[in-house]
C-alpha cells in the first residue's frame, strides 16, 4: 500500500514539475514563446478569409462546370 502511495505522489510531483516548466516557457515576459500582436493577428485573419473565399469560388465554378457537362452527357437539359 505504501509503495502505491509513493508512486502516486511521484506521479503528481512529475506532473506539477512539467506544468511549471510549460508555464515558465509561455509566459510573455520571460518565456521563449513570442506572442503575436493585434495587428499581426488581424492581418493573418484577413489572409485566411480571402483564401477561403477564393477556394470557395474555385470549387463553385468547378462544380457548376461539371454539373453542366454531366447533364449534357446524360442528355438532360
Amino acid at each position: 500500500m505504501k509503495d502505491l502511495k509513493e508512486k502516486i505522489k511521484e506521479l503528481f510531483f512529475k506532473i506539477k514539475k512539467f506544468l511549471n516548466e510549460v508555464w515558465n516557457e509561455v509566459t510573455p515576459k520571460q518565456g521563449k514563446v513570442s506572442w503575436p500582436d493585434r495587428k499581426m493577428i488581424m492581418g493573418s485573419t484577413a489572409v485566411v478569409i480571402v483564401c477561403v473565399l477564393i477556394i470557395t469560388l474555385y470549387i463553385y465554378i468547378i462544380d457548376a462546370i461539371s454539373i453542366t457537362l454531366i447533364n449534357q452527357l446524360v442528355g438532360r437539359r
